[in-house]
């Protein structure tokens, strides 16, 4: 029996992995035109140019470059080149594509890639995100075999939120990294999917997404990338009311990562926000504690000052709330974390309700509402809602928490963070 499985085994045709060709097109009507409408100007021009020399030779057959520009193409892009103020950064990408121009059947699509990249690298810097695209998608389609440069066109698709251009380029990483054996393009591009779903609120295709990453990581021994599948699984068994599974990914997450790792601190605050949802208040107040040297942007102290208040809150620390309180109350005036108030806000409201403070709840909770709504944050004020309808009719105005039964396990983990966290230098951010 064992022999024949080897044999049908051995004879099955591999699989031929296909996926639609990515789309390289957003709502631009004329190919490239977002790089004249971002940079402008005489260099805006040759960059447009430039890139559509770029697609024209990659998307033509091998065979057939040889005829595509005109004899002196290379040598009138150069004299342009000359003669525009062409920034230093780009003038070596700008040249190799002229070289491209005058020898396009002698040129290597690694050496069309590279000027690309160097384009993209510069239009990033200087906060040019279309042109940035756009190239690292030319990089893409000259160099077609290399799965890192098809990732890094969904990243950036991604963060200009052109979704589904994103989700194209992912599968096709998938595909080409498949092909070529690239594992580590191959789990990331799976994780970055996973996290598409994620924001979508389909959990079950998330899951599975992260479970391809984990499976691939696994096999190849790549930990750090085990880390990220783990902790994102985590993320996933949290929200869909998972709680010991989450627990044990948040485990194996922090074995995967190792106690030095630069993502632990964001683990770490993930877990123990985790833990104070389900009344666990102080082995989550231990690791907020531990957290407060690896601060490294405002927006991240404020997050983790109102957690940290409603945290000793519940262990009925009413001095170390208050102080908690009055700092949350300083950063909430910076015009650049206004996004985040609303919330940090409603965690000081859950905390002052615990301790009975009902003013100081009521006036955390009217301001977090008002300021939900004004940024359309939908689940912050809901829970806003609640929480001063409770306080408002009477009630016990306790946030809802199904408090877990303490593990030995769970103690272990905070204990694990505590001591990682210490050794670890400061000012890794969460």
């Amino acid at each position: 029996m064992k022999t024949s499985r080897n044999k049908a085994a051995a004879l099955r045709v591999p699989r031929r992995w296909r996926t639609p060709p990515p789309l390289t097109r957003g709502a631009e009507s004329l190919e490239g035109m977002e790089i004249l409408r971002e940079v402008g100007g005489e260099v805006g021009v040759l960059l447009w140019q430039a890139y559509r020399n770029v697609m024209f030779w990659s998307t033509t057959d091998e065979g057939e470059r040889g005829h595509l520009f005109s004899p002196r193409a290379g040598e009138r892009r150069r004299a342009e080149l000359d003669d525009a103020r062409v920034p230093a950064e780009l003038a070596g990408a700008l040249d190799a594509v002229a070289a491209m121009l005058a020898a396009p059947d002698g040129t290597g699509g690694s050496d069309v890639a590279d000027a690309c990249t160097a384009i993209a690298r510069w239009a990033e810097e200087q906060g040019h995100m279309n042109t940035a695209l756009a190239y690292t998608q030319a990089a893409s389609v000259a160099s077609p075999r290399n799965a890192r440069l098809a990732l890094a066109v969904g990243q950036l698709a991604r963060r200009r939120a052109e979704l589904a251009r994103a989700e194209t380029w992912f599968r096709h990483t998938i595909m080409v990294a498949r092909q070529i054996g690239d594992w580590e393009a191959y789990s990331r591009a799976y994780i970055a999917l996973g996290n598409m779903f994620v924001a979508r609120g389909n959990f079950p295709g998330a899951h599975r997404m992260h479970i391809k990453a984990l499976r691939a990581a696994r096999r190849k021994g790549m930990p750090q990338i085990q880390g990220m599948a783990l902790h994102d699984l985590f993320v996933i068994a949290d929200e869909t009311g998972r709680d010991e599974q989450a627990e044990e990914y948040a485990r194996q997450a922090f074995r995967a990562y190792g106690p030095t790792h630069p993502s632990l601190p964001s683990l770490a605050h993930d877990v123990a926000y985790f833990w104070m949802q389900r009344g666990h208040f102080q082995r989550a107040m231990e690791v907020f504690h531990a957290l407060e040297a690896h601060l490294s942007t405002p927006r991240e102290r404020l997050v983790l000052i109102s957690n940290l208040a409603r945290a000793a809150a519940g262990v009925s620390n009413r001095d170390l709330f208050r102080r908690a309180w009055t700092q949350v109350y300083r950063l909430s005036k910076e015009s650049e974390l206004q996004t985040v108030v609303p919330n940090a806000l409603l965690e000081l409201a859950f905390g002052a309700a615990s301790l009975s403070e009902w003013d100081r709840a009521e006036q955390a909770g009217q301001e977090s509402l008002e300021l939900a709504q004004k940024f359309g944050q939908g689940k912050t004020r809901f829970r806003a809602e609640a929480l001063l309808d409770s306080i408002r009719s009477g009630r016990a105005a306790q946030e809802r928490v199904t408090v877990g039964r303490a593990s030995p396990k769970g103690d272990a983990l905070a204990t694990d963070f505590v001591r990682s966290l210490g050794g670890m230098p400061a000012g890794a951010g969460v």
